[in-house]
């Protein structure tokens, strides 16, 4: 259904043995934007739009631009440190990012929501 492996590589897929051994660390930011099909590619923006929509609103594009971009790259780095023999596409890293965003901001306010919701 998606493009194959060959073509994810060539678009900058993360491969382990080109970041290392042929030095290719831009690899861990490209294969952010890669997708594996249209079905990956849909269960990602489903989950950007739910959780990036509302911490947009509330820390603004700069911030959550800041928190996927780092949370992409560091998941790309966990994926290539523990998945050596496969390639890595989407933003799953990224994603997760943000959701530890949101439940750091509701553990941090807690108190904020535990009364609203107690009140009612």
């Amino acid at each position: 259904m998606g493009p194959t492996s060959a073509t994810l590589q060539k678009l900058g897929a993360l491969v382990w043995d080109k970041v290392v051994q042929e030095y290719q660390g831009w690899r861990l930011l490209t294969c952010i934007w890669l997708h594996a099909g249209v079905a990956h590619l849909l269960a990602n923006m489903i989950g950007l739009v739910l959780i990036g929509l509302r911490l947009e609103q509330q820390f603004g594009y700069v911030r959550i631009g800041i928190i996927y971009l780092v949370s992409g790259v560091g998941g790309s780095v966990l994926s290539s440190l523990f998945i050596r023999n496969t390639i890595s596409v989407g933003a799953s890293g990224a994603l997760f990012g943000l959701l530890g965003a949101m439940l750091s901001k509701l553990f941090t306010n807690w108190t904020v929501y535990s009364v609203s919701i107690f009140n009612t």
